[in-house]
């Protein structure tokens, strides 16, 4: 429609391949520059995804399919009489399409501390502080504790930048977002913590409190409690010293200034994490099955998870510290059910044939990312999903860290090389998204990667994963149950998916890949950190482009399902660190070279397939 704008473009008569080459011209110059905040005399520049190609980490996720289908609907509704109001708005004031985003608000709100938090100084409440070594030779109770003092500060209003970047990613622009602070007063001061010290005294002298694993012969009839032998009656010790620490002052009553003592939940729960749960605890294992010579058979027998019930511990407390009574804290152990089925090993649910599977190919990989390629397989290795469950990859792969295996890769943030776990990840992801559509699924949640990486070739078929987000998920309509096997033969990966065929019909088109666009020159930062004219870069340079192919499921009942999807990719430029022996004067940190120069982005005609992988391979070796 006339009158409908993105940014500073006008989309007039565009159709949605022009609309979408617009759209990625945007998001790219985002990506480069970044959006810088600025306090006081300090800068600093945020893009939109952090770390390396392929681990990286959004902040902003830009959703181009729906920021076209918003500009395609105005004056385009069902609805008559909005589409004549639409008309009549955009060509008589016109409309700005806002660019479609999510941001991932703590991340940026915690990157945003990390770099101003010496700025600022927030208030501090008054603080109950215990009097270490003075247990011994108190002369009366209320020298238990003393008041520290409540001070008043400047805290910066992190929630209005974060308002600021959504007007400027609304905008698709990128002007300096000017953090703001206000004066900063304390909700609770010395002088209203008289009584609530004299509480806290009488609270502290309820300690030593005692902590009991139950008696297992006392809880045998229990159904729905786990009660381990080697552990029955044990008991672990509560002493004053660490009671007192668990204590905090909060205000009940702000108009009255009324405070009494609370329970410091936080403290508490690191308290269990690191002395309870460790010997209490064990994680739930589901069986794990795999074909050997057509027939199924348990590699790993399940077995049933158990662990401390946290609530009631922390309950526990809170009602010693409310009433003011001394008992000893009876742990409760709960019982977490192992859901697989021994059935499964008899194949009563037609697992009896490769219904899909999906590969990708991992060459040139360096050492530690092919071990974590192989340890993230053998976690997916045997998974069994039930009809109409919806398969979490991460939740499959479980923890994704050193514990599981892991191994660390190096990768660039902030300006620094800090090792990081996760390299070689997204090679599972990327396989089990195509062994999903090639099995016919519905794909609940899947996201392309921010940049190309030359393992995920071609463009528009690969499937990213980062914990805690995103996921990748599909849905088992099959009816029956399916398994996924895993293997490796040299530098391919497979996913085979095991069930049973029920006649859906699978058509997938090669993936479109378009608007290639050049990375910018190499950035160089500078670094103490490296010895002087030593260089260290973690990853290549990569085009970036669009990509889409269409997929189609044709059922037996003729129900027909279809989904495009769609990849954008930002050209990463590449980086690195150069050692120095003093740093260079500080550049302003807008001035960012971009790479989305027109003479860069090819608009007349589609690159093919092979070509594509040819270019990007070379680029990225």
């Amino acid at each position: 429609m006339p009158g409908i704008t993105i940014s500073d473009y006008r989309l007039q008569g565009k159709n949605e391949k022009e609309v979408r080459e617009i759209v990625g011209k945007i998001i790219n110059k985002l990506s480069a520059e970044g959006f810088v905040f600025a306090y006081k005399d300090k800068k600093h520049n945020i893009t939109p995804t952090i770390g390396s190609p392929e681990t990286a980490n959004e902040i902003i996720a830009f959703n181009i399919d729906k920021t076209i289908k918003d500009s395609f609907a105005i004056g385009h509704n069902k609805n008559i009489l909005l589409n004549i109001k639409d008309a009549y708005l955009s060509l008589v004031y016109g409309i700005k399409i806002p660019i479609a985003v999510e941001i991932n608000e703590e991340l940026l709100k915690k990157t945003l501390r990390d770099n101003f938090n010496s700025l600022e100084s927030p208030a501090q409440n008054a603080e109950l502080i215990y009097n270490e070594g003075f247990f011994k030779n108190a002369s009366e109770d209320l020298d238990f504790f003393s008041i520290k003092k409540e001070t008043s500060g400047q805290a910066i209003n992190y929630d209005n930048g974060l308002t600021l970047l959504k007007i400027n990613l609304a905008k698709g622009e990128n002007t300096l977002i000017e953090l703001s602070s206000a004066p900063s007063y304390p909700d609770i001061k010395e002088q209203d913590c008289v009584e609530a010290k004299k509480e806290a005294a009488r609270i502290v002298n309820l300690a030593p409190l005692t902590i009991q694993y139950p008696d297992c012969k006392a809880s045998a009839s229990a159904t729905s409690t786990f009660c381990d032998q080697k552990l029955s009656n044990k008991k672990w010790e509560i002493p004053k010293k660490l009671f007192a620490s668990w204590l905090k002052i909060i205000q009940n009553n702000k108009d009255s200034h009324q405070t009494t003592i609370s329970l410091d939940k936080d403290k508490v729960t690191n308290f269990i994490k690191d002395k309870i749960t460790k010997e209490t605890d064990d994680e739930v294992k589901e069986a794990k099955f795999q074909i050997t010579n057509g027939k199924i058979s348990a590699f790993q027998n399940g077995g049933d998870g158990h662990q401390l019930n946290k609530e009631r511990f922390i309950n526990d407390l809170e009602n010693i510290i409310k009433n003011k009574e001394t008992k000893n804290i009876i742990l409760e152990i709960t019982i977490i059910k192992n859901t697989s089925s021994d059935d499964i090993t008899n194949n009563k649910y037609g697992i009896k044939e490769i219904i899909g599977t999906g590969q990708s190919n991992f060459s040139g990989s360096p050492k530690n990312r092919r071990h974590n390629i192989r340890t993230g397989a053998s976690a997916v290795n045997g998974t069994l999903i039930k009809p109409n469950e919806e398969f979490s990859l991460l939740k499959t792969l479980g923890k994704i860290d050193g514990s599981s295996g892991y191994l660390q890769e190096l990768v660039i943030k902030e300006g620094k090389t800090i090792p990081e776990y996760g390299g070689g990840l997204c090679q599972i992801g990327t396989t089990a998204f195509r062994g999903a559509t090639n099995s016919g699924f519905p794909i609940t949640l899947r996201r392309n990667h921010s940049y190309r990486v030359s393992y995920y070739e071609p463009a528009g078929t690969d499937a990213t994963i980062y914990d805690p987000w995103p996921d990748f998920r599909f849905l088992n309509d099959t009816g029956n149950y399916i398994l996924i096997q895993t293997r490796i033969e040299g530098n391919n990966l497979y996913f085979d998916f095991w069930g049973t065929k029920d006649g859906r019909k699978i058509e997938k088109t090669k993936p479109t890949i378009y608007n290639i666009v050049k990375p910018a020159p190499t950035k160089i930062i500078e670094t103490l950190d490296l010895k002087p004219g030593e260089k260290k870069c973690t990853e290549h340079a990569h085009n970036g482009a669009d990509a889409y192919f269409d997929y189609k499921v044709t059922y037996q009942s003729g129900e027909i399902k279809e989904k495009r999807f769609s990849s954008h990719y930002v050209p990463w430029q590449e980086v690195c660190l150069l050692g120095v022996a003093k740093l260079s004067e500080q550049k302003d940190t807008t001035e960012i070279i971009t790479a989305t120069t027109s003479k860069n982005i090819l608009t007349e005609k589609n690159i093919s397939d092979q070509s594509m992988i040819s270019t990007t391979t070379k680029n990225d070796q």
